[in-house]
């Protein structure tokens, strides 16, 4: 027998299996996670090429540090702006990764630099001077760097996409913001917080992990009253966890936040998987521990095997993802499942034959061999609450924010928070306008695509938007010149810092700046939707003079990722039901036992809106996830009770083999998932909602998963008093 070498040196296969275990999770600290909402984004996606397409033209990443000061327009605190400047960029280029800087104090001295007969490339010393210069900024980019109370302003650094953020934060922005004196600093912006999540979570998972291995011994001692017996069922967990963590550190892919979600689920599974074949083991208590093993091997093995073939084709599902890091947490995911089969199967054995546990407390629960008698209250309640959960479906919320996906107790993200309040702004964005070389100098261009800004300006609520046309007009007596020399004039000697940020160099191309504050998703949708509106017609009215794209930026790529949730819901969904359909009519080979076995999943499924409404979360980037694990691990519960099933049918009567198969059954996987459980609530001290509210509607949906198990195939296997189940022999 294949297995054999298992029993005959159990030892020796401890120790190679360890050694193999160290080597792979060695890498285990390589893997690399991310909140960044683009990458979510298929490359395909309209918003992602055009965001694409401007940046071969333009730096649109930036990370922002926010200033607080009595007066940020006093010289004390211009020039204190000035030199933390000055030390994020010192010498102009991409060698560093940071294009260039905005601030009222770069502003400032452009326009110093600039003044007729006087100016110097400074910040000048004279107060009422540095005032006067102020006024020669246009108010519409003045009021994006100063607040209006001018007790805060910003620094934007916009960089490369590929910059090393880590880097440019450890070694320049955090000890440059440290050092000011005059003023106080805060890094924030979207890739601080990008950064800083990932550092919060890896600040917090190792003890939480530690927690969490806790809570399950606890549970597992509470059940087993038994040392030995946990340091069994607890062992193959972490291998399992180990192995897969040092496998996601290999693969060059990046992961969700709530990859973290693999610890309690590998510990579920683990677990599951360890207490059948223990449990099963200590029934056989009265034979050999090698006859008990290979009996072990021949019955439960096969149970075991079976639910992790489909745990693992229900998690496949996600593989299908357009959002890479959905694609890779399926990925990771799958592997771990493979790995906990893989660890459970090799190390229970030898565990089982180096320890040789006593039998501590046989775990059967007869009273639910009771549920039997009530098959038809059973029926009404479970159609009942499916019923009202299907009614709920319009009242699943779709929602995802770039917001939700950040620690909302994180410094950056309550910095950013105040900076969206005082700015009315948050989520940046961009239109580009395409014309010919000199093409953007046109005077009707210019003209029409000032009236699009006054109109976005005025008619979008929580919108503003500037350009090169308030430049010009700024330094025209606020007035659009009549002609193109004119205008070519006034470009060609405005300050370098509007040339950088709004014109290429042969002025065939310019960006304009949008903003908005951090607001709902709603909210953003409507004045995104409005905002295309505007250009759609801005561009039917400009004709041969050039063409203005949609608006791009943070506030689209949200938009667009909420219309396509609910698409990857429903794909994953059904592909998963599929998958893990078509696998157990492969393996029972039986169309009865399948169709058995996958109604407690579909039920689990109809009552996944009433639980989304009723725990009041969204349908986001990480709940999307949850259908194909609750298929994947759910199915766990039904594919054991129906195994068992039909072992007990072939030696007793139909309603005897499902009562035996509650009463034997029900306990282990009542205690998986209460492991499961108490594995995932050290997750909620993370302080992280998007994480929370994943790992609550996981823990909900496992749990029900178990009592729908329980409850339909006790109602359904004992109809006619089990002799449906008799005619199946």
């Amino acid at each position: 027998m294949q297995y054999d070498v298992l029993f005959k040196r159990p030892k020796i296969i401890v120790i190679l299996f360890t050694i193999i275990t160290l080597l792979v999770a060695t890498q285990a600290l390589n893997v690399t996670i991310t909140s960044d909402i683009e990458v979510y984004m298929p490359s395909e996606q309209p918003s992602v090429k055009l965001l694409n397409e401007i940046r071969k033209e333009w730096p649109v990443d930036s990370l922002l540090i926010y200033i607080e000061a009595d007066n940020i327009t006093s010289i004390s605190s211009l020039k204190e702006i000035d030199g933390m400047e000055s030390a994020l960029n010192p010498v102009e280029g991409i060698d560093d990764g940071v294009m260039y800087t905005t601030s009222i104090a770069s502003l400032l001295k452009a326009t110093n630099k600039d003044m007729p007969f006087f100016g110097k490339d400074e910040i000048p010393n004279n107060q009422q001077y540095a005032n006067l210069l102020l006024h020669f900024i246009p108010d519409e980019i003045k009021y994006k760097v100063i607040s209006q109370d001018e007790k805060n302003g910003v620094i934007i650094l916009t960089t490369m996409r590929d910059v090393d953020v880590d880097e440019l934060l450890d070694e320049k922005v955090y000890p440059i913001v440290q050092s000011a004196k005059k003023v106080n600093a805060s890094p924030t912006g979207m890739l601080t917080l990008y950064k800083e999540t990932i550092d919060w979570i890896m600040e917090r998972i190792y003890g939480i992990t530690l927690l969490s291995l806790l809570l399950i011994l606890l549970v597992l001692f509470a059940f087993h009253k038994s040392l030995k017996t946990v340091m069994i069922v607890i062992l193959p967990v972490l291998y399992s966890i180990a192995l897969t963590f040092g496998s996601m550190g290999i693969m060059p892919v990046k992961f969700a936040p709530t990859v973290i979600a693999v610890l309690p689920l590998l510990g579920a599974l683990g677990v599951a998987y360890a207490l059948h074949l223990v449990n099963y083991f200590m029934e056989l208590s009265d034979r050999s521990p090698e006859e008990a093993a290979k009996k072990m091997f021949q019955t439960v093995g096969r149970a075991v095997f079976l639910s992790a073939i489909t745990t693992i084709v229900g998690f496949a599902s996600l593989l299908t993802s357009d959002m890479p890091p959905i694609e890779n947490m399926g990925l990771a995911f799958l592997i771990g499942v493979l790995y906990c089969f893989i660890s459970t199967m090799i190390l229970i054995p030898c565990f089982l034959l180096i320890f040789k546990p006593k039998k501590s407390v046989e775990l059967k629960w007869d009273s639910l061999s009771n549920l039997t008698r009530y098959r038809k209250p059973l029926f009404l309640v479970i159609l009942m609450f499916s019923l009202i959960s299907v009614a709920s479906i319009p009242r699943v919320s779709t929602r995802t924010s770039v917001w939700e996906m950040m620690p909302e107790q994180m410094e950056s993200s309550v910095v950013m928070n105040e900076y969206s309040q005082k700015f009315n702004a948050g989520q940046s964005g961009v239109i580009f306008v395409n014309s010919t070389p000199e093409g953007i100098l046109e005077p009707k261009l210019l003209e029409k695509l000032d009236e699009m800004e006054k109109i976005i300006n005025v008619g979008v609520p929580n919108a503003s938007i500037y350009s090169i046309v308030d430049v010009i007009k700024r330094f025209n007596f606020n007035r659009l010149p009549k002609t193109k020399e004119d205008v070519k004039n006034i470009v060609d000697g405005m300050p370098e810092n509007y040339k950088t940020m709004m014109l290429n160099e042969d002025y065939s191309k310019t960006l304009l700046y949008v903003e908005m504050p951090i607001m709902s998703v709603a909210d953003t949708k409507r004045s995104v939707t409005t905002i295309n509106q505007i250009i759609e017609q801005t561009n039917a009215e400009i004709g041969e003079y050039g063409t203005v794209s949609r608006l791009a930026g943070l506030a689209a790529l949200t938009v667009e990722l909420n219309e396509i949730l609910m698409d990857q819901q429903f794909r994953f969904m059904f592909i998963s039901l599929i998958l893990v359909y078509l696998c157990l009519l492969l393996v029972f080979r039986s169309f009865r036992y399948a169709t058995f076995t996958i109604i407690p999943i579909v039920l689990l499924l109809i009552w996944e809106p009433s639980m989304l409404v009723l725990l009041n979360i969204p349908l986001n980037v990480s709940t999307i996830t949850v259908s194909s694990i609750a298929i994947g691990v759910g199915i766990d519960f039904a594919v054991h009770i129906t195994e068992r099933v039909r072992e007990e049918i072939k030696q007793k009567s139909g309603l005897q083999a499902i009562k035996i198969a509650l009463s034997r059954k029900t306990p282990s996987l009542a205690e998986a998932t209460i492991a499961l459980i108490g594995g995932g609530l050290p997750i909620f001290l993370m302080e992280y909602k998007m994480i929370s509210q994943f790992i609550l509607l996981v823990l909900f949906m496992l749990a029900f998963a178990c009592i729908s198990a329980v409850l339909c195939l006790a109602s359904f296997y004992s109809a006619r008093n089990g002799r449906l189940l008799e005619r199946w022999k």
